[in-house]
């Protein structure tokens, strides 16, 4: 840990010459560089030692297989599109987006981002590190060196569940490999730590290591599944008590159809309203707020170890602001069908609810389940249409791969309202 933390200093303070251990190294692909070498070690230290050593072929080939699903999908997770949010093509389309959201009274931070200068789809967050925006945005994980979105979310699980996987494989074969091997004649200090590193020092320090990891992987990977039975987003969950972002304060449920208030998109006033005035006032700064302090918020204020602990492990996001206070809130979020559908929905991208989360700007009226209907419904008699009395079968196959190749497509993504 020392030499860690002595390399740490090293790389951040010296040779990148940044002022603090975290923030702008993020943009580096230095904690990229810490997870690929520290793989590259693991499989050093079982190619050599671990695969010739043990008994256990089973583990041995469990081991291998998803020793490699994690490398694919960790080399996937930093090298694909995270699924940034497409800019105007030109200032004719700019003009028409801003008067049209302008003259609704929705023109806003929430719904137009003057960095990129385009519209922002639901769910979408710009970030400051890749200065794009990106489609349901989970966070900028520094340890792929990339955003963590729509298009890329599947691989960044993936690669942490087989990466918990195989340290814990790796620990058991080493645990097999220092049970194999005789014990020293003397040992002079503490037998469970002097022992291993008399036979194999080199393996030991290799397997502490990945062991450390295992603690924060466990605790992402536990809080990944956790958000996407409940369809939500790190960004989102840790802004529910901020601006009421997907489901928090300020999310009015209109009817059974789903469709909530969110984002700055219009809405009906009620007795919703009344409950959010105080936050509301107090987010804007309207009126004097009583701060207090607690022993967990002075250890976790910024610049303390504990906060940098918590930036590493990725769980400052949940202890900053108002995430929890947000989590407690009733209000309906409209993209939350229960635990199994919002599993279909993460894994097929978006195919169970029909959008495309690049594309989705408001939630329909309707609901999403109707709205889909009506979708695939108006396909069906597009395909209809190809498919006429005096057409023949090669113009309807025709018509049926120009309809899948973007023609009518149901996974286009909702336009906005004034426009269904």
């Amino acid at each position: 840990m020392a030499e860690f933390f002595a390399m740490h200093h090293i790389v951040t303070r010296v040779l990148l010459n940044k002022n603090t251990y975290v923030g702008t190294v993020n943009q580096s692909p230095y904690f990229a560089g810490i997870i690929a070498g520290s793989m590259l070690w693991v499989g050093y230290c079982w190619i050599t030692r671990l695969m010739q050593q043990t008994q256990s072929s089973a583990i041995n080939l469990a081991f291998a297989i998803i020793f490699g699903l994690c490398l694919y999908n960790f080399f996937r997770a930093i090298t694909l599109d995270p699924g940034l949010c497409p800019r105007p093509a030109h200032d004719g389309e700019l003009k028409a987006i801003i008067e049209d959201l302008a003259s609704e009274g929705r023109l806003n931070g929430q719904t137009f981002c003057i960095q990129c200068m385009a519209r922002k789809p639901l769910r979408s967050k710009h970030c400051r590190v890749c200065d794009r925006c990106v489609s349901r945005s989970d966070h900028h994980c520094p340890w792929v060196w990339n955003c963590v979105g729509a298009n890329n979310h599947r691989q960044f699980l993936l690669f942490v569940s087989t990466l918990v996987i195989d340290i814990v494989l790796f620990d058991y074969l080493v645990y097999q490999y220092f049970s194999s091997i005789p014990s020293p004649d003397s040992v002079h200090c503490l037998a469970l730590l002097c022992e291993p590193a008399l036979k194999d020092a080199f393996l030991l320090c290799v397997s502490l290591w990945s062991a450390l990891q295992l603690t924060w992987t466990s605790v992402l990977l536990v809080t990944q599944y956790w958000q996407v039975t409940r369809q939500l987003t790190t960004f989102e969950v840790s802004n529910l008590g901020r601006f009421g972002f997907m489901g928090g304060r300020g999310t009015l449920a209109a009817g059974s159809g789903g469709a909530g208030v969110q984002m700055g998109h219009r809405h009906h006033h009620g007795a919703h309203q009344q409950n959010g005035d105080t936050d509301s006032e107090a987010e804007g700064g309207a009126h004097k707020q009583t701060h207090k302090h607690t022993f967990c918020g002075t250890l976790t204020a910024p610049g303390t170890c504990a906060a940098f602990l918590l930036n590493l492990l990725g769980l400052d996001r949940f202890t900053r602001g108002r995430a929890a206070r947000g989590l407690t809130s009733h209000a309906r979020n409209p993209f939350d069908f229960g635990a199994v559908r919002n599993c279909r929905d993460f894994w097929s991208m978006g195919k169970e609810l029909g959008v495309e989360y690049g594309q989705v700007y408001d939630v329909p009226l309707e609901g999403f389940d109707e709205a889909k209907k009506r979708k695939e419904a108006e396909r069906g008699d597009l395909e209809h249409d190809h498919e006429g009395p005096g057409s023949s079968r090669s113009k309807s196959l025709l018509g049926k791969l120009s309809m899948r190749m973007g023609m009518g497509s149901g996974r286009r993504g909702y336009e906005p309202l004034n426009q269904v």
